[in-house]
């Protein structure tokens, strides 16, 4: 049993979609095995729970972090006969008390959709009745704690924890779980092999000069980060806190040795027979040599041919919008009033129109790049040839007792930009309609670029739901009512889009004003206007 904390920004922080997301709902039995809350008001009522844990939540105004804390626990496959539904509830409730979140609401779910079975589950860290915000301290060590307690109450599998007497650091959740996913070492795995050796140098060394010359032969180099230190790779992007390798290594420590930090004289600190980071295979079966160069072939050439498809697409696109901007400066010049402005208009239609058809054309293009190379990292490649009936293939993935299978997702680019076309032909046809005023017609615009946001949010299970469910109305002005099924409402008239004061209905005005003007927006109090792009004012949200 593995557990893990995942992380999320303030600005990312959303229960509801995470609770939504835990549920399933639109894949049934495909991935759900069950879904429960606790801690409410609501008891079973899930949907009503979730509303009840975002009241909580706004309730609590002091606090600037994360409001929801995202738990993990992932089951060996043998286990599984062992997780009955009453077990599985019984674990959670383990967690809730040891983080201390047993008086808080939560949303649970188990997938199993992948090689392990997991639970998922959403705690509210805002108290219910205290709405005080508990986070847990070093949650690390309790949720270790509770995992090796648990795997010996129900008869588990016993996996390796931080309680556990191990050598050596361990490596960063997120670098354990690119090795686990892609088969490939980390930069965080590769420097934290290379620990006793760089160490062991660092021992003897005398000045800086020698602590570079021991990093930088292994293609690393030690540079100032922030107050810190860092290890960073000499010919790459990559870079580790230099503490997490060993706390020997940090500023206060290495200037105490040796005085305040001088930079590396590369003359001296480089060699042509350096190593250098390479993002080898994890596993060590012996025989990968003949598999890895034909993946590294393959990769090379899907590389190359994806490369060369961005840049048609970029000329493409330029070609494009060169042509339409011609187009309009020949309307501007040529005509007056409301007819430039319809015409302007319809230009716009069919440049967008023009530029989705490249798209999806560029796009279909990519596809049979991928499918010829139908992978894009070392153990996706091994399960393609695994199940081509490769025994070296599959002996390979089988000697890397930790590999776990990743989250299936599948791609909804070609649905959004289906999606995109029909709604484009829709209000071509509004703006080529005979006998529309250009009030009523600047109405229907409106109402089908929010219809457009509906139905893109319905086909992506992940996204907050914003316009579904919204109805709409138009005045005898042409200003168009939309009413979202939260209780906002979002008024369009044509310059000024009036929103409701909740913050729901300002993140769907927002995204309404972006969707109909770009980022040519303004925000006041609860208004969006539209400004020419030279004035614009970017809303960050």
């Amino acid at each position: 049993m593995i557990s893990r904390h995942i992380s999320s920004k303030v600005e990312n922080d959303d229960y509801r979609r995470l609770a939504r997301y835990i549920r399933a709902a639109n894949l049934g039995d495909e991935k759900s095995l069950m879904s429960w809350c606790a801690g409410c008001w609501a008891e079973d009522d899930y949907e009503l729970a979730i509303q009840e844990v975002t009241d909580t939540q706004d309730l609590n105004t002091r606090s600037a972090k994360e409001k929801t804390y995202h738990l993990i626990v992932s089951f060996r496959p043998e286990d599984e006969a062992k997780l009955t539904p009453e077990t599985l509830k019984e674990i959670e409730l383990e967690f809730a008390k040891a983080l201390g979140f047993e008086e808080h609401q939560r949303h649970c779910g188990v997938h199993k959709n992948t090689n392990n079975l997991h639970m998922h589950v959403a705690y509210n860290m805002i108290h219910p009745e205290k709405l005080a915000r508990h986070e847990p301290y070093r949650d690390y060590y309790l949720r270790d704690h509770v995992c090796r307690e648990l795997e010996k109450r129900f008869g588990l599998a016993i996996d390796n924890g931080r309680t556990m007497e191990n050598a050596g650091p361990k490596l960063t959740p997120v670098a354990a779980t690119v090795e686990a996913q892609t088969g490939q070492q980390s930069f965080d795995g590769y420097v934290k092999e290379r620990r006793e050796p760089i160490l062991e140098t660092l021992g003897q060394a005398a000045g800086w000069q020698q602590v570079h010359a021991a990093f930088a032969r292994y293609g690393l180099e030690i540079k100032p980060h922030g107050n810190g230190l860092a290890i960073k790779d000499r010919n790459g992007k990559h870079a580790i806190k230099a503490s997490s390798l060993d706390r020997s290594l940090s500023m206060m420590n290495l200037v105490r040795r040796f005085g305040a930090y001088a930079p590396p004289d590369r003359a001296k600190t480089h060699s042509p027979g350096d190593e250098r980071y390479t993002a080898k295979p994890v596993q060590r079966e012996p025989n990968r040599g003949a598999l890895y160069e034909e993946y590294q072939a393959g990769i090379g050439t899907r590389k190359v041919a994806l490369g060369d498809l961005t840049n048609r697409a970029h000329a493409e696109l330029e070609a494009v919008r060169t042509r339409w901007d011609q187009e309009r400066q020949k309307i501007s010049r040529e005509f007056y009033g409301r007819h430039r402005f319809e015409l302007l208009k319809i230009a716009r239609l069919h440049e967008a129109e023009h530029r989705l058809k490249v798209r999806k054309r560029i796009n279909a293009e990519r596809e049979t790049v991928r499918q010829e190379t139908p992978y894009s990292n070392w153990t996706n490649f091994l399960r393609c040839k695994a199940g081509q009936g490769n025994e070296v293939a599959l002996a390979i993935l089988r000697s890397k007792a930790q590999l776990v299978e990743p989250e299936s997702e599948t791609s909804r680019r070609g649905q959004r930009e289906d999606i995109q076309e029909k709604w484009l032909k829709e209000q071509l046809e509004i703006m080529t309609f005979v006998g529309v005023s250009s009030r009523a017609r600047r109405g229907l615009l409106a109402v089908t670029k929010a219809g457009e946001l509906a139905e893109m949010e319905t086909s992506n299970l992940n996204r907050k739901r914003l316009f579904s469910g919204f109805t709409s109305s138009i005045d005898t002005k042409g200003t168009v009512f939309l009413r979202l099924a939260s209780g906002g409402m979002i008024r369009d008239t044509g310059k000024q889009i009036i929103f409701s004061t909740d913050e729901i209905t300002r993140e769907a005005a927002l995204l309404y004003a972006k969707a109909k003007w770009g980022r040519s927006i303004s925000l006041a109090d609860n208004i969006v206007s539209y400004f020419k792009r030279d004035q614009a004012v970017e809303i960050n949200h």
